[in-house]
């Protein structure tokens, strides 16, 4: 379970939230969060998958299950009763669309589309069951786990008013990649950096749309849960006004 832990505060610290930050958002005291990811106390399975949720991280992945032979190896590990656990915890997972890989169907592979759309502004979560499947054309790349049509025009030049994007989930962010986030209700489509001050910054990538960037600073009480980056054909410079 350390592995979980330290995953646990890994992902935190990647996504910009103060231990306080991730405590309000499930529920608990800055200080237990502090314990559980010093591994002093023993989660249950639900609160685990909780965090998985809260961290959009999947939960194979936060328990530190990235290869088959590991997982082979854990399975022979445990007793018959942890064996029914796991298998149980993999049954709810596969049923779940958020941790499925795309779809193929008679020989053709669907990608997810979610339906409402997401934004250069804001609009609601993607992470739900508003979304329809459809084919995969050439335009999607290949490490795509699903797309999202843009709203507004604070990232054009480069992703247009109505453009539908392509999202790569967990995937590692550099200064000013493009990356769909929730933030406070909403979520936006923006550049991402973090300054030595440990304030996340969405930008526009509009330099006449500077008003529509936000600026989440470490201790602000808010948080900022990643919902992946945006594959794009090359790497955006800052923006003009940064």
């Amino acid at each position: 379970m350390e592995i979980l832990y330290g995953n646990i505060k890994k992902r935190r610290k990647a996504l910009g939230m103060t231990q306080q930050a991730l405590a309000d958002a499930m529920g608990y005291e800055r200080s237990s969060i502090a314990k559980i990811e010093k591994g002093q106390v023993d989660l249950p399975l639900s609160k685990i998958k909780e965090f998985s949720e809260q961290l959009a991280l999947p939960l194979p992945e936060l328990l530190g299950l990235d290869d088959a032979r590991e997982i082979d190896a854990l399975f022979e590990a445990l007793t018959p009763a942890g064996r029914e656990r796991l298998l149980r915890l993999g049954r709810e997972l596969a049923a779940e669309p958020a941790y499925a890989q795309l779809v193929e169907l008679d020989g053709v592979r669907f990608i997810r589309h979610y339906t409402v759309a997401a934004a250069a502004g804001y609009a609601a979560p993607v992470e739900g069951e508003d979304y329809e499947l459809i084919p995969c054309g050439a335009e999607v790349p290949p490490r795509a786990d699903y797309c999202i049509d843009i709203a507004g025009d604070s990232m054009e030049p480069y992703i247009r008013d109505g453009q539908r994007v392509y999202v790569k989930r967990d995937e590692s962010l550099c200064d000013f990649d493009v990356g769909v986030f929730f933030v406070d209700g909403d979520v936006y489509c923006k550049q991402w950096c973090v300054d030595y001050t440990g304030t996340t910054h969405l930008l526009s990538a509009n330099p006449v749309r500077e008003d529509a960037s936000l600026h989440i600073e470490r201790d602000s009480g808010r948080h900022v849960v990643y919902f992946g980056k945006v594959l794009l054909d090359r790497r955006l410079p800052p923006p003009a006004y940064w």
